[in-house]
């Protein structure tokens, strides 16, 4: 067991087996082919299973907090020894419970004495017992949700988005994966227009020679040849995300490629759809009973996400960043100091913009929407880039964010 600076130890959690990270569409394809095979999703009440801080059962108890069932009739969905919670599905059980349990508090509780942490949450499991959806993947539980969760499965979302996008002539140029979520993000090399940037040169004509050649190594994206329309070229930009541990839905958005350096700005919701359903009925969910459930709704997901490709949509987003482009920032250094206090940026993130703002793109909105979106492919955390391509979506939106 890994013991903490004073010498205590410190709770193990259970992690996923496979590939995360920002990476390419066939790493991620065969990582949720894997998964397919690993998971188990089944509806239980609350009073048939329990919480432990090691499995007493065994001749040697492993150190950590497991999910444990009490009745022989769930057996076949989880093994006697239970299974170890992620800190994901720790906080979704305190989160559930009454009166709820703050995550913050409960991992802290956790690090530092797992007997507490289990008998606090055995004794609210009793006190008031629910039907749970509980979500396993590679012997760990890693959600615990409500009963009338709906599930969407990156797996289904995944092939469904590929076929309408190729239909669409689009292509992707990343794909990410975590604990939490599933990003794939399309482009369109034949739908294009252009944003003047005095700061671009006429011989930056190479898709991605701004970037970062280390994410682009990683990605998809296509990082030689002239593209269409030459400096300043724009594409548009469909992302598609979901979340199957309740930490968010699924979701289409619009947004912004900027060819000469792949920069992503996302910039509004096209569908934006909550996990939820009817309610579920205890037992083990197959894969094919959880596709068959949702056969309605990914008839409508194609057509929507056929809408992204239109060119209705990207003139609008384009017509935006023209906007952003003519709106001068006199002040930067000010600008982006107002900007990282009002959405919480470290003093670090705030000096990489402005070195990339000052450097390389023009002194506008739409600039340093750009110098925002070239930060966020020097992060290696997809959640965390995807704030800073959220970030820069919304100052393309709204002007009022970089008001001095």
């Amino acid at each position: 067991m890994p013991e903490d600076k004073k010498g205590q130890q410190v709770a193990e959690w259970g992690v996923n087996a496979g590939w995360s990270g920002r990476g390419n569409l066939t790493t991620l394809l065969a990582e949720l082919e894997r998964q397919k095979e690993s998971k188990i999703d089944f509806v239980a009440d609350t009073r048939h299973l329990q919480v432990l801080d090691h499995d007493d059962r065994s001749e040697k108890p492993k150190k950590d907090i497991r999910l444990v069932p009490v009745s022989d009739k769930m057996g076949e969905w989880m093994p006697r020894a239970g299974m170890p919670f992620t800190r994901n599905a720790l906080g979704n059980l305190g989160a559930k419970l009454t009166p709820t349990v703050p995550s913050r508090f409960l991992y802290e509780l956790a690090d530092h004495d797992k007997t507490i942490t289990a008998r606090l949450l055995n004794d609210l499991m009793v006190k008031t017992p629910e039907t749970r959806l509980i979500r396993c993947l590679d012997g760990n539980v890693r959600a615990i949700l409500s009963d009338r969760y709906r599930i969407l499965d990156n797996y289904d979302i995944a092939f469904t988005a590929l076929d309408v996008v190729r239909e669409a002539g689009g292509e992707v140029i990343e794909a990410s994966l975590s604990d939490t979520h599933m990003r794939m993000k399309f482009t369109s090399l034949s739908i294009f227009d252009a944003i003047k940037s005095e700061r671009e040169q006429p011989n930056w004509r190479y898709g991605g020679g701004l970037g970062n050649q280390q994410y682009l190594s990683k990605v998809a994206a296509r990082t030689g040849g002239e593209l269409p329309g030459g400096p300043g070229t724009v594409h548009p930009l469909v992302t598609i995300s979901n979340s199957e541990t309740g930490d968010g839905g699924f979701n289409v958005r619009l947004g912004l490629l900027k060819g000469i350096c792949f920069n992503l700005a996302t910039i509004e919701d096209l569908i934006a759809k909550v996990h939820l359903g009817g309610k579920l009925e205890q037992g083990l969910f197959t894969q094919e009973t959880i596709a068959a459930d949702n056969k309605a709704i990914f008839l409508k997901v194609r057509d929507m996400i056929k809408a992204a490709f239109e060119s209705d949509h990207f003139k609008r987003l384009v017509a935006m960043a023209q906007n952003a482009q003519d709106d001068v920032i006199a002040n930067p250094t000010t600008a982006l100091n107002n900007l990282a206090k009002d959405v919480g940026l470290s003093d670090d993130g705030r000096d990489r913009i402005l070195e990339y703002f000052l450097r390389d793109y023009s002194q506008t909105r739409w600039g340093l929407a750009q110098a925002i979106a070239r930060v966020a492919q020097d992060i290696d955390a997809p959640e965390s880039a995807t704030m800073m391509e959220d970030l820069a979506g919304r100052l393309i939106k709204d002007e009022k964010l970089v008001e001095v």
